[in-house]
């Protein structure tokens, strides 16, 4: 998927904790499972369609949940196509990951050290140097003693430190700003208490929709869900690092055409075979078409229910009661 961040890059998700604090922020439903950073600068995320973003995110889930459920022939495929989870196979391979994502969109059971934070862009992250003088965690201002990073942290090669004042806290990574790299788009880091998700919108893709109402309309066969791509399913995307972590939600890959070629064990860690399934999904219960096979094609025809060749007893009874007539008395015998 093209809009998400690339193996290449470090994500934020190896930021290394060095000292934590948190602040409250109120934004809006999403606030009941984010702290959705406020303002126009430093990750604020005011102007932006999180809410619809974050609405397309329980349409999704709940749609991935549904499929995962179900039994019928066609929504198998979809689980054959996406984590090669046969007909006959465990469907809680996938049904499990998937319901652990829901618990937390649905603000049940929130990721471990309380409700992450959502950043809208990445300098919410102050570079400094080692050699700077050192936030205090405590005020939030330079440290009266005159102590350097160096003196509280150990220093790392290649690796700067950055202070979040929202966090209260510093994390180590690679020098420079995240999203001032244009092929970034977001990215999950679970290595703070709480955690966060930051997303670097002004990257997102001009040539897609917002959400999933601005999807164009399907009228033939052979579309591939690849092709039906908007911003909100970066969001997605996310929250299963966020659910899952991210030690245990590598990103083995974003293009379709190597994902339905993984194994179950890499598609159910992969949060990109979680967002093109729940996506292929949604397109069927919503269009005249199937995606189970990853692209539209003619819903096969109803299997037409066949009828026993036994009849109850309940049936025989209703058949022939109309033919019922009662016997006279001089049939009855003493």
């Amino acid at each position: 998927m093209p809009h998400l961040l690339p193996l290449s890059v470090p994500p934020l998700a190896r930021f290394i904790v060095i000292a934590s604090c948190l602040v409250p922020a109120v934004h809006g439903a999403v606030a009941d499972v984010f702290q959705v950073k406020s303002g126009t600068t430093k990750g604020g995320c005011d102007g932006k369609n999180i809410e619809g973003w974050f609405r397309d995110a329980k349409t999704l889930i709940d749609s991935a949940s549904t499929g995962a459920a179900a039994t019928d022939q066609d929504s198998r495929k979809y689980l054959k196509t996406f984590f090669s989870i046969g007909p006959n196979d465990d469907a809680t391979q996938a049904g499990d990951p998937i319901g652990r994502v829901a618990s937390v969109i649905d603000a049940k059971n929130p990721p471990p050290g309380g409700k992450p934070w959502l950043f809208c862009n990445s300098d919410w992250l102050e570079e400094q140097k080692w050699t700077d003088v050192a936030y205090d965690p405590a005020t939030g201002q330079k440290r009266t003693d005159g102590k350097k990073v160096q003196d509280l942290f150990q220093m790392v090669p290649n690796q700067s430190p950055f202070w979040s004042d929202d966090l209260r806290q510093y994390l180590r990574a690679d020098p420079g700003d995240y999203c001032s790299d244009r092929d970034n788009f977001a990215a999950t880091q679970d290595q703070t208490r709480p955690s966060t998700v930051t997303l670097c919108i002004d990257n997102f893709l001009s040539s897609q929709g917002e959400t999933l109402s601005d999807i164009p309309a399907v009228t033939a066969e052979k579309v591939s869900v690849s092709t039906l791509q908007v911003h909100s399913l970066t969001l997605f995307h996310e929250m299963f690092h966020l659910a899952l972590g991210t030690a245990g939600t590598p990103d083995e890959g974003y293009n379709l055409n190597s994902i339905v070629r993984f194994g179950t064990t890499k598609a159910v860690r992969n949060p990109e075979s979680f967002t093109f399934y729940a996506l292929a999904y949604y397109l069927g219960q919503t269009t005249q078409y199937t995606f189970a096979n990853s692209k539209s094609a003619n819903k096969p025809a109803p299997t037409p229910k066949r009828r026993s060749p036994y009849r109850s007893e309940r049936d025989f009874l209703i058949s022939f009661q109309p033919e019922r007539k009662e016997l006279t008395d001089k049939f009855w015998v003493a």
